[in-house]
């Protein structure tokens, strides 16, 4: 499975976060200045990324800025979840991914995980981070 996100002018931003945290690559990054016909926002949002891809060994992750005469952009009813079998990274993970954003379960164990947590990172985006063996 795939993970496509939309943002209102930080895609890039994210999509450089993501691979530092996922210890992940970019692949491939495409502006709307790179469109072949006028792109659909205005000039001074020519830079924001109409296609970004980046591959880590615990997800694939495409972004992309939407404008938001579409509407806002909300993530609820749903969580990105990771599992790693090594507690200290996916401590670690937990921790980076809830920095500067909003811890919802802080990373601890329970009755199913050696250690679980939940979390909203910096663009808004709810993860679930697990280490049950």
């Amino acid at each position: 499975m795939s993970i496509y996100l939309f943002f209102n002018g930080q895609a890039r931003f994210a999509l450089n976060f993501y691979a530092d945290v996922l210890e992940g690559e970019v692949e491939h990054v495409l502006t709307y200045a790179d469109m072949p016909e006028p792109p659909p926002l205005p000039r001074d949002k020519h830079h924001w990324l109409m296609h970004g891809h980046l591959t880590s060994r615990y997800a694939e992750i495409m972004v992309s800025d939407r404008d938001e005469s579409e509407g806002p952009i909300h993530y609820s009813g749903f969580a990105l979840e990771i599992d790693d079998e090594d507690l200290e990274v996916a401590h670690h993970l937990f921790l980076r991914l809830s920095d500067r954003g909003e811890v919802i379960l802080p990373f601890a164990p329970n009755f199913w995980a050696r250690g679980f947590g939940t979390c909203r990172d910096r663009f808004g985006v709810p993860w679930m981070i697990n280490c049950d063996r």
